[in-house]
C-alpha cells in the first residue's frame, strides 16, 4: 500500500527541514571561521580551506576588488592535496571587470561553467585552469560587489545547484568580512596618519578620530591652543570635554606647567570654594593654611568642568579671578596674583541659565571669548570602529589580555548602536567586553547589546541555537557509531575531518583523539 499525500508531504517537509538545518550549520561554520579576521588574506585563507573541505571541491578561491575599484586580485586559492592555501599578492595581476567569466562575476553575476573544456578561450581565470567545472559567485555588501568566490571540480558537471545555493548563503558573510577588513584597513591607515600629523602634541590627551566633525574640532583646537584666551567647551555628557581641555593645554605654550581640573558639580559650595581659592589657618577648628587649585595652577591651565552647576557665590569669585588675575583665600585678606588660563566646560545651555537668572551674564561673556563644541558620537559615527579598537588595545593591556581582537560582527554591532552616553559609554562597553571575552576574539556574545526586548524574536539566535543542538546530537551519534574514530565519523557525517575537529571544539565534546 502506497503512502498517502499526507505522509508524502510530511516526508518532504522533514527532508526540507533537515536540509535547512544543514545549510544553517554550514553558514554558522563559515561565519565562525571568518570571525575576527581583519585582513583580506586571513579571510581568504580561512574561507577557501573551509569551502574545499566542507563542499568536497577540488578548488576554492577568493578574489577581492582592488582599492581603485578597477578590477579584482587573487586573495587566496586552495586545491585538493595542498596543506595550506596559496595567497595572492597585493601587487599581483589585476583582472579587469571586463575580462572573461571572472569579470562577469565581479560585475555582480553568478557564472557557472559546467565544462571548462568547452568554454571560450580566456574565459576561465588562470588559477582555475586545472579544473573541469567552475562556479563563480559575487560577494558584496550594501549593494557593492567586493569580490568573487569560486569552486572548481575535476569532473565536468561536477558542480550543481546545491553548490550554487550554498555559495549564495555564505556570500553575504564573506562580503561583510571583506567590508569590515577594508574599514579596518582604512581606519588603521587614517589613525597612523592622524597620529603622525598631530604627533605628541595632542596624542597625550587621548583624542582619537578621523571623521569630518572630529577633524573640524581638531582644527579649532589647533587654532586656539597657542592663543592664551579663555575657552568655553560645550558638549553632551561623555563626549570628552576634558580631553579637549587637555589638548588645548598640551598644545599651547603652557604645556610644561600644571593642568589642574575640578568638577564643579561634584562638590558642595563651601568645599568647592575652599578647594578653588584656598583657605587660611584658623578659619575653623583644626584648619591649616592651604593653597587652592587656582594658585597651584599658576603658569598653567585651570579646567572648570560642569561650570553650569557652580553656585552664584563661587561664580562671583571666579569672575574676579578672570578680571583681576588675583585670588583671595577663604578667611584671608591678602590678594594673591595668579597667572592661569581658564578653560570651562558644561553640558548645560548657559544662555538659558543666564535668562533664568541662575548664571551670571558677565561671567558667561568672560568665559566665551572662544567656544568649542564637542560633537556627540552620533555626529561622528564613522569614528566608532576606530575608538572601539583604541579602547580594546588599551584595556587589553590593562587587564593582561593582549592579542584580543574584535570579530567583524561585533565591530559592526558596535558601529550600529546609538550610544546616547557618547564616548564614555563606548569606552565602558569595550572594557566590559574585554573582561568578559572567553577567547582571543571579542564576538557578539561578548559585545554589549542594547538589551532590547526584540531579542526574544531574534531569528538568528533562536534558530541557530536549535541547529546547534541538532548538530551536537548528530555528531555524538556518529562518534558512538564509529567508536570515536574522528576520521570515520567525519566520513559518516559527510563532512571534512578538519571541519569535524572544529565542531568538536565548538560544542565542547572533548579534545580530538588521534586516529
Amino acid at each position: 500500500m502506497s503512502d498517502g499525500p499526507l505522509e508524502q508531504a510530511l516526508r518532504d517537509a522533514n527532508a526540507e527541514l533537515l536540509r535547512r538545518i544543514e545549510d544553517l550549520s554550514f553558514v554558522r561554520v563559515v561565519g565562525d571561521a571568518l570571525a575576527g579576521a581583519v585582513e583580506p588574506a586571513a579571510i581568504g585563507t580561512a574561507l577557501v580551506t573551509l569551502l574545499r573541505d566542507e563542499l568536497r571541491a577540488d578548488l576554492a578561491a577568493l578574489w577581492a576588488v582592488d582599492e581603485l575599484g578597477t578590477g579584482v586580485r587573487l586573495v587566496a586559492v586552495c586545491r585538493t592535496g595542498e596543506d595550506a592555501p596559496a595567497r595572492g599578492a597585493s601587487d599581483g595581476p589585476l583582472v579587469p571587470f571586463s575580462a572573461g567569466a571572472l569579470g562577469t562575476a565581479a560585475a555582480g553575476h553568478v557564472v557557472a561553467i559546467p565544462d571548462v573544456d568547452a568554454a571560450a578561450a580566456g574565459d576561465v581565470p588562470s588559477e582555475a585552469a586545472d579544473v573541469r567545472a567552475l562556479l563563480l559567485h559575487p560577494v558584496g555588501a550594501r549593494g557593492r560587489t567586493l569580490g568573487v568566490v569560486a569552486l572548481g571540480s575535476s569532473e565536468p558537471h561536477g558542480l550543481d545547484a546545491g553548490h550554487e545555493r550554498l555559495l549564495g548563503l555564505v556570500a553575504p558573510l564573506v562580503g561583510m568580512a571583506l567590508e569590515s577588513a577594508a574599514l579596518y584597513g582604512r581606519v588603521s591607515v587614517e589613525n597612523r596618519a592622524l597620529r603622525a600629523e598631530l604627533g605628541e602634541r595632542y596624542g597625550r590627551a587621548g583624542l582619537v578620530g578621523s571623521s569630518p566633525a572630529f577633524r573640524r574640532l581638531l582644527a579649532l583646537i589647533e587654532r586656539l591652543a597657542d592663543v592664551d584666551v579663555t575657552v568655553l567647551v560645550l558638549g553632551a555628557s561623555g563626549t570628552g570635554k576634558e580631553m579637549v581641555a587637555r589638548a588645548l593645554h598640551w598644545g599651547g605654550r603652557r604645556r610644561d606647567a600644571p593642568f589642574v581640573a575640578i568638577n564643579c558639580a561634584a562638590l558642595p559650595e563651601a568645599l568647592l570654594e575652599s578647594e578653588l581659592f584656598g583657605i587660611e589657618r584658623g578659619v575653623a577648628t583644626g584648619v591649616e593654611r592651604r593653597a587652592g587649585l587656582i594658585e597651584r595652577a599658576t603658569g598653567g591651565t585651570l579646567f572648570l568642568d560642569e561650570i553650569g552647576d557652580m553656585s552664584p557665590l563661587v561664580q562671583a569669585k571666579i569672575l574676579r579671578v578672570l578680571q583681576e588675575r588675583e585670588v583671595t583665600r577663604v578667611g584671608g585678606a591678602r590678594a594673591i596674583p595668579v597667572d592661569v588660563r581658564v578653560i570651562a566646560a558644561t553640558h548645560r545651555e548657559l544662555e538659558m541659565l543666564v535668562r533664568e537668572g541662575r548664571f551670571r551674564e558677565d561671567l558667561y561673556f568672560r568665559l566665551k571669548v572662544a567656544t568649542l563644541h564637542v560633537p556627540s558620537l552620533a555626529e561622528r559615527r564613522e569614528d566608532v570602529p576606530l575608538l572601539a579598537q583604541h579602547f580594546l588595545a588599551r584595556f587589553a593591556r590593562k587587564h593582561r589580555r593582549e592579542g584580543l581582537r574584535f570579530s567583524s560582527d561585533a565591530l559592526a554591532a558596535l558601529a550600529a548602536r546609538p550610544w546616547p552616553g557618547n564616548v564614555r559609554e563606548l569606552e565602558n562597553a569595550v572594557e566590559q567586553a574585554v573582561v568578559l571575552a572567553e577567547g582571543p576574539v571579542v564576538g557578539l556574545p561578548d559585545a554589549p547589546d542594547a538589551g532590547a526586548p526584540e531579542q526574544a524574536l531574534d531569528y538568528r539566535r533562536v534558530v541557530g541555537g536549535a541547529a546547534d543542538g541538532a548538530e551536537r546530537t548528530l555528531i555524538e551519534r556518529a562518534l558512538a557509531a564509529t567508536g570515536h574514530n574522528r576520521t570515520h565519523a567525519a566520513r559518516l557525517l559527510g563532512i571534512g575531518r578538519r571541519t569535524l575537529l572544529y565542531k568538536l571544539k565548538r560544542h565542547g565534546l572533548g579534545k580530538p583523539k588521534r586516529s
